[in-house]
Order: C-alpha cells, then structure tokens, then sequence
C-alpha cells in the first residue's frame, strides 16, 4: 500500500468559517438519491426525455412553431412543462404519452417488453428529474391496466425474447467456421485473433461485453507455477481481473479469474492461453527484452526455494487494450490505441453466427448464459459462488434473467425412474442442433432488384432523383449546394429513400427465411423418399483453397490431437502460437475468390398508364372507349368473360351510325336479366342465318 499523503503547509488552506459555510450552502441534497448509470442506460434515458420533450411540444399548440429568437425561451417553456409532467405522473397523461410514442414510432416499438423498459426508465427519469420523488403503488397498479390496453391496441407482440445459450461444443463449431470461412473478412487478421479471444473468454469467465472489452495488459497477469503434482516443467497460469463491471453505486470489486493450462489439451481451439499469447508476442509486450517468442517461453523454469515466476508486461503496454479497432493512416491499416468498441463487436458475433448456420442470432449474452448453466450444473460450485462470479445480488436475477425456458432436463427420465439420457439432452438443447449452412443469410441480386421495385421505394427515389435532376440542370453539383435549402431537401429524400429500402430489403429477407424454415424440410423429405440426391454442403477443402497460407498454417496447428508427451505438447502450443503470430501480422487477409457482382441497376421510372387502353380488354366494350369521363373500372363487365359475337362482328364489319352507349351495368326487368335473346327475341336464335348487315 502507497504511504498517505501528507500536505506540506498547512498554512496554506482555506479555514476561514465562510469556506466552510460556502461549502454547506452549496451542497446539493437532491444528487444523494440519483444513482451513477452506465454510459447505454444514459442513453436510453435521453432517448425518453428527448421523446418526453417532444410530446409536449405536440400537445402545447401555442409552442407549435417558436421563432429563432425565442427559441432558448421555448426549449426552456417545455423543459418546464416535462417537470410539471413528471411531477403530476397522472394515467391519464401517461397513457396519452405512451399513445403518442408508439404512434409516432411507426412501428419500431412493437413488442410489450420494449414497452415495459421504456416505462421503467420513464420512472427512472422522474426520480432524478423530481429529487427522487417515487411512483405510488396505485399509479403502478394502473400503469398494468394501461399498458395490456396499449398492447392489446396496437397488437404488440407478447412472446418473450428467445435466450439461447452458447456451450462449449456449440463455441467449437462457432471458432471453427471463424478460422475456415472465407465469409469473415477482416481488415486485419488480428481482429480475427481478438474475436476468438473475446468468445473463449465469455464462454470461461462468463463476463458481460463491456468488461471483456475494456481488458488492458495490466489487468492480465501471466506466471509460471511450480506443478504441484511434482512434475518437470513449471505450469502456465494467468489471471484475469475485469474492473470494468456492470453497477450503479460505483465500481464493483473486481473478480480475479486464474486460468491454467491444461495438461495434454484436448482441443487447442478452444484455449484462450494459446490465442493470448499470440496476442501478446504480437504486440512485444513482454518487459524481458528477450523473452520474443513461445519457444523461449516454454524453456523457462522456477527458480529454486520459489514457487513462481511472474513473467511482467512493459511499463508503457501496462494501459493498453487488449481489443483495439484499426484506422486508416498515411502507411496503410494500423492498430490504433482506442477500444474496439461494443457497436463493432455486436454485428461480427452475429455474422459468424449466420456463417455457421446457427439458426439463433448469436450475441455476446449466449456465452454468459452458457456459462452461467455451466456453474449451475457443476458441483464443485456452490450458488454463491455462481453469484459472485456472475456478480448478482440473489439467484433470482439468474432464475429469472438468464435460464433459459427451452427446458434442458429430462423429465421424461425423471417421472420414468429411468437413467438421464444426458448427451442426447445436451444435443437437442444446444445451438449446435440448429446449424444449416444452407440456410439464406442475404438476398440475391434479383431479390435486391425485388425490393427495390416496391412502390413505396420507387416512389422515394423518384422524389430524390426529381431533386438531383434540378440540382444538375442548374450546372451544380450536389456538394457544392450545400447549405441551400433544395440541398437540405435532396439529402432528407435520400435518407428517406435509403432507410424504405433497406426496410425493405429487410423484410423481404424475412420473408425468404421464413419460406425456407417452412418448405425445404419439405423438399429435403420429398427427396429422400424418391432417391434424389440430396444437396451436399460445400466441402471445406475448397474454401480451404482461397485461404492464404497463413490461415491454412493456423488450422493445422489448432485441429490436432492431443498427445502424451510433454514434450510433444510444449511444441504442440509453441506451433500453434507461432501460426497465429504470424496470422496476426497479416493484413486483409480474406482472399475471397473474385466475384463480379452487378451494381444496383434502379428500375426506370414506371409511365403512367394511359387514360385508355390502346388495345380493348376482352371484357371491355368498345362503344364506350370514347367517354372519357367515365372511369375505368365502369367500362369493363367482368360478368362477360369475352366479348360477344355480335360486338366482334359489328367492329369487323365497319358499321357505323351506331349509338353510343355509356351505361355499363346488366340490366334487370322485374328482377329478371333484360337481354335481347330471352326479351327481344323470346328465345328464338340466329345461328341458321346468313350475313345479318
């Protein structure tokens, strides 16, 4: 512990009464009752009140339009009137409130879970807004009420989210399509390094995204530990501390995880020792000058009368992240000095997962669920020790948060009396189960082209190239506008017309997923029955193909075998770090096989259809082809569904002089069809006859 510091003069500090009462009067009791939020609840809570303000100002008919000149007074009238709003909390405003949010969302709050969280945060706003004023229990007891009504009035969606969990078999299959796709590009290959990392270590530690990601070099701590088991050679051990934990009441105590190795590793893709040190040896980030690869590593001992050998990091890595985003510079892609941040990190864990086939959205919450299922089951961790690992208050936030609904147990065995069928449980629960390659992840050109010719899309992109078409008729450019309001216009339709299309395109995707879950089991059962082959999966040897030697050199070494011997498996790990070194160094590492993929051709501007068609519908009279005001609809009989030999023989024949006629309706006598045949001609018929004109 650091000696205290002492001050040197005291002479020196302010100890009149008036500091002393200054500082009493300024004291603000109201912030003891706000508690300290993370950087994604503040968010969310902006978001309410931004949505709050905005109410106001729609209800507020005075506000409706402020000046520029009174626009700090309005923005200070309705800052005003949220207070009074959340100081007053009646149902009869909040449920105008809510109305109004999920009106003008247009469909993005859809769901009652989504609901329910933006009334908590609404509660959580005015007890900060309001000094900590509380919501009563009647107010709480009424906001069900209004919120089933909202529910039930929109038609939100009640199921609950799905919470799948990430085992250790479904991490395999997961790490396994991440070094052998060529689907996952990165920038730099060691972000592919990182990612294995990040998941190995949610799968071991169970920690939430925020923690892993905030890791830095002087939170990790590497040791060679005499075997206690009387061997040879020392043991590798490193500790991992997250600091960088989910509270409001300030910094949690941080948890301290000690990781072994494992002797004769059975499966070397699924270390997170082996992938660190990469990361390490990659970065130099060892103090020994000379300690600069895993083979010199891996020859050092304990000394005698110790127990370990810390093996320390450079002064100046002590602050660096493991997880950094690259940037651009004058040399190219290089690793900068900031976080990867969460936003990166989300979609290329989703990816992956759709790249393996899982059918789940895979998200960094599997691995801690997966872990948390994990400790649960073991009996060699007690329920307090799974609560403090996972830093939770009670069980009941497990209970309740983070097992999953989709039952693991076999209940059948236990109501039978019979043994567990515990692999063939594990199997059927698992993410695993879902994998199928084949499984549509993104739409093809033509459905793109598809998506693009939905009236709503066409429509948007006919107002914004409307505006560029004046933008260039007046011999500008786009850019050059700036400022302007026609400019100010363009980019609002471009927006609009971007945000319709890729709305869309996504549903469309939806769309071909939800036809492929209901029609190719059909089709793939259809072809078992009669004999067809069945459409294999490409094989991975010709992904394997398009992989630059460097990947290939990393497979190798991550898919063997574990062996017996010590000394096979120190250069077993050594090897293994070695290719993932000198993977890590490699930039753009993709070497996806060409393709020449069409740009986006815009589908031409529909021309409007004709006030008249130039060719008559088989249903369409053509003596009333010359009343224009009559619409359309009204000069077809879809009750005929041909036209008649006579009007056939009349338009052949040239007559002329023939009346007009505009009303296009069957005509009924006493409730009968008056028609020439059955009224004029009292069924007598013509067919006998010779020319009629």
């Amino acid at each position: 512990m650091a000696p205290r510091r002492r001050v040197r003069n005291k002479e020196d500090l302010d100890q009149s009464a008036d500091y002393y009462i200054r500082k009493r009067n300024e004291f603000d009791e109201s912030k003891l009752t706000q508690r300290v939020y993370g950087d994604a609840s503040t968010s969310l809570q902006n978001v309410v009140k931004a949505s709050l303000n905005k109410y106001q100002s729609a209800v507020r008919a005075e506000f409706s339009a402020p000046s520029l000149i009174n626009l700090h007074r309005y923005c200070t009238i309705m800052n005003q009137a949220s207070t009074d709003f959340l100081k007053t909390f009646s149902v009869r405003d909040l449920h105008n409130f809510f109305y109004y949010v999920i009106r003008e969302s247009e469909g993005r709050l859809d769901s009652a879970r989504s609901l329910q969280t933006y009334w908590n945060v609404l509660c959580i706003v005015r007890e900060m807004d309001t000094g900590g004023l509380k919501v009563d229990p009647l107010t709480k007891a009424q906001m069900i009420g209004v919120r089933q009504r909202l529910v039930i009035e929109f038609n939100m969606r009640t199921e609950h989210k799905v919470k799948p969990i990430m085992r250790a078999e479904d991490l395999f299959e997961y790490l396994k399509t991440l070094w052998e796709s060529t689907q996952m590009p990165f920038d730099m290959e060691v972000h592919r390094l990182g990612l294995a990392l990040i998941v190995q270590l949610a799968g071991i530690t169970g920690n939430r995204p925020d923690a892993l990601l905030q890791l830095r070099y002087k939170h990790v701590a590497v040791y060679l530990l005499r075997d206690p088991d009387g061997g040879e050679r020392p043991r590798l051990l490193v500790e991992w501390k997250f600091k960088h934990t989910k509270g409001y009441l300030g910094e949690k105590q941080a948890n301290t995880f000690t990781v072994p190795d494992i002797p004769s590793e059975p499966c070397i893709l699924l270390c997170a020792q082996t992938t660190f040190l990469a990361l390490a040896f990659l970065d130099q980030a060892f103090a020994a000058p000379d300690l600069t690869s895993p083979e010199q590593l891996y020859s050092l001992n304990v000394l005698p009368g110790q127990n370990q050998q810390p093996l320390p990091w450079r002064e100046e890595m002590e602050d660096v992240p493991l997880f950094r985003k690259s940037e651009r510079t004058a040399h190219g892609i290089e690793l900068s000095s900031d976080t990867l941040p969460y936003s990166t990190l989300r979609p290329r864990m989703r990816t992956l997962g759709e790249v393996t086939g899982i059918e789940l959205p895979v998200g960094a919450y599997c691995f801690r669920r997966g872990n948390g299922e994990a400790l649960d089951n073991s009996s060699f961790i007690s329920d307090s020790q799974r609560n403090l690992i996972l830093q939770h208050s009670s069980s009941q936030v497990f209970q309740h948060n983070y097992l999953s609904q989709h039952i693991t147990a076999d209940t059948q065995a236990a109501y039978r009396g019979l043994p567990p069928q515990v692999t063939v449980m594990r199997a059927a629960t698992g993410m695993s189960r879902t994998i199928d390659k084949r499984r549509p992840r993104t739409l093809t050109s033509e459905q793109v082209q598809e998506a693009h010719r939905h009236p709503e899309v066409q429509n948007l992109f006919r107002i914004k190239d409307d505006l560029k078409t004046q933008i260039k008729s007046r011999g500008r450019t786009i850019s050059s506008l700036q400022g302007t309001k026609i400019h100010d216009e363009y980019k609002k339709a471009q927006r609009a017309y971007l945000s319709e299309f890729e709305y869309r395109k996504k549903a469309l995707l939806s769309e071909v997923k939800r036809r492929y879950r209901k029609e190719q089991p059909v089709t793939d059962i259809q072809r078992q029955i009669h004999g067809a082959q069945v459409q294999e999966e490409k094989d991975a040897g010709d992904e394997r193909k398009h992989l630059l030697p460097e990947r290939v050199r990393v497979i190798d070494a991550l898919f063997t075998f574990a062996t017996s011997s010590p000394e096979e498996e120190r250069k077993r790990r050594v090897e293994a770090i070695n290719a993932l070194v000198a993977l890590g160094h490699v930039q753009d590492g993709s070497r996806r096989p060409a393709s020449r993929q069409k740009g986006l051709t815009l589908c031409p501007v529909p021309k409007l259809p004709e006030p008249l068609p130039i060719e008559c519908k088989p249903t369409q009279c053509f003596l009333c082809l010359g009343n224009k005001k009559a619409p359309l609809q009204n000069r077809e009989d879809e009750e005929r569904p041909e036209e008649g030999l006579l009007l056939k023989k009349v338009s052949q024949e040239g007559i002329e002089n023939v009346a007009e006629y505009y009303y296009h309706e069957t005509v009924r006598d006493g409730g009968v069809v008056d028609d020439i045949r059955n009224n004029v001609r009292k069924g007598s018929r013509d067919e006998g006859g010779k020319n009629q004109f």
